[in-house]
Formats: structure tokens, C-alpha cells, sequence
């Protein structure tokens, strides 16, 4: 079985396989939430899905990877050691030292440049696109999670910077603090590859967020990998499947400018 094409089929899946928990009943995303998330994830208890979060039209899924076995269902993998086996074929690769070890090595390049993403003209995030005042943050279920949280923070979100010089992406995973409706404070630590793109630039960078990806994007993203492996392309290189042409749903429609130094956190 193939690891998941979308929030939709990981869903579906979770739900097969006794994972999800579906909450009808209305649920504040202030604080609400996240209590009875803590104690869900406290308890080893499964994913749960808020259909009907207070002050938004959109659902809330919460804990997805919150068990050793959703985790390898993400990856369609009978451990996490299997995962991370795959990676290092990867990242651990040696000149090859024999014929046999040259044709591995060309099967591993094939794979590697097999799990480039690909560009297409529409993509899944361009089916519906928001622009002017109709684009807003507060359409969204965000949360806040902690009584002395500054403001609500969008915690799984992708965001998807360039390196000016090379043109290289990356994805990664930083606190987004919702400011107002169309404003974010960026939470990156000055170790992070996103900030080394911005600190790059003249003080201006483009950024795109993806939210709602499929789940082995979503781990990509978070993956403390080297800068020069593409967070989608890890994402496609741990599948056992071929890559999906859903992962250029990350491909942003539109992007923003920021004038001054994201904060850091």
C-alpha cells in the first residue's frame, strides 16, 4: 500500500484503521483544544479530527503523528527504522568501489533525481484562490495553545522560501503568530535554513505557507536534513511509491513581502 496522496486519503486511512476520533460538538481553538489534545497524546490516544471549530468553516486535525504506529503508517513502513534506513541511502552515499556498488549507485541516483518535484500550470492549491479581503487568517481554525501565548500561532504550517543566490527551495517548519488578518510574525532561530534565505536577501524575501499537506510532506518539512537535500524531494525519496505530482500542491499562487527581520523564537 502506497503512503497516503493527501490530507483526504490520510484521513480516510486514520480512520480505517481505528486512528481517528471525529469530534462534532463545537470546540474553542483558544486553549479548549489544546487541553484536550494534552491529554489525548498523554493517554497514547489516536488522531483527532474537530469538525466544528468555533469561529471557523474549516475542520481541525490534531495528533496525526502522535504514535509510533501512525508514524509508519505515514511512510506505509513496518518501523521507523525502516524510514530512516532509506534516508541514509541516501545522505550516506560513497563513491562506488566495484561494478555491483557503480549499478547500486546508479538505482540510487535514478531514484533521487526520479523524486525531483514537478512543476505543473494548476495545482490542487490553485482550485480555489482568495484574493484582497476575502483572503483572511481569520477563516482559519488557529490556534491558541497556551494561556501566556502572545496570540494564536499556526504550528504545522510549510513554509517555502528560495536561496537568492542559488535559486534552491527550501521547506520547513517555523511558528507562525498570527498578527491580524493578513499578517504573520515569522518564529525562525538563527540555525534555520528559512532565515539563512532571508538573511541573504536586502531585508525583503517571498514566502509561501502550505497548510494541510499530505503527511509525508508535513514530516519533510520538519526533517532536520542537510540544506542542500530539497525538503520535496525528501518527501517523495522516503515513499515507496513513485512521486505524486499532489506534492506541487506546495507550489505557492501567490506570495507576500516582508520589510523587516522576522522575530525569532
Amino acid at each position: 500500500m502506497a503512503p497516503p496522496a493527501d490530507l483526504r486519503a490520510w484521513i480516510a486511512l486514520l480512520e480505517r484503521e481505528g486512528e481517528l476520533i471525529r469530534i462534532a460538538a463545537e470546540v474553542d481553538p483558544e486553549l479548549e483544544i489544546t487541553e484536550i489534545t494534552d491529554r489525548t497524546v498523554k493517554a497514547g490516544g489516536p488522531a483527532l479530527l474537530f469538525e466544528k471549530v468555533k469561529g471557523s468553516p474549516h475542520p481541525l486535525l490534531i495528533n496525526q503523528f502522535g504514535t509510533e504506529r501512525r508514524m509508519c503508517m505515514v511512510f506505509d513502513a513496518p518501523s521507523l527504522d525502516d524510514v530512516a534506513s532509506r534516508l541514509s541511502d541516501v545522505l550516506e552515499m560513497q563513491p562506488p568501489a566495484g561494478l555491483v556498488d557503480k549499478v547500486r549507485g546508479l538505482q540510487k541516483l535514478k531514484s533521487i533525481a526520479d523524486s525531483r518535484p514537478k512543476t505543473v500550470r494548476r495545482a490542487a492549491s490553485q482550485e480555489i484562490v482568495l484574493q484582497g479581503d476575502d483572503a483572511s487568517l481569520d477563516l482559519l481554525p488557529i490556534q491558541k495553545c497556551w494561556p501566556d501565548d502572545a496570540a494564536p500561532f499556526i504550528t504545522l504550517p510549510a513554509v517555502i522560501t528560495k536561496d537568492p543566490r542559488t535559486g534552491t527551495r527550501n521547506v520547513g517548519m517555523y511558528r507562525m503568530q498570527k498578527l491580524g488578518p493578513r499578517a504573520t510574525a515569522m518564529h525562525w532561530q538563527i540555525h534555520k535554513d528559512g532565515r539563512a534565505d532571508y538573511l541573504a536577501t536586502d531585508g525583503k524575501i517571498e514566502v509561501a505557507v502550505a497548510l494541510g499537506l499530505d503527511p509525508v510532506a508535513t514530516y519533510s518539512a520538519s526533517a532536520p536534513l542537510p540544506k542542500h537535500i530539497e525538503s520535496s524531494s525528501r518527501a517523495s525519496s522516503t515513499r515507496t511509491s513513485s512521486p505524486r505530482k499532489g506534492l506541487s500542491a506546495i507550489t505557492p499562487a501567490t506570495t507576500r513581502r516582508r520589510s523587516r527581520s522576522p522575530s525569532s523564537g
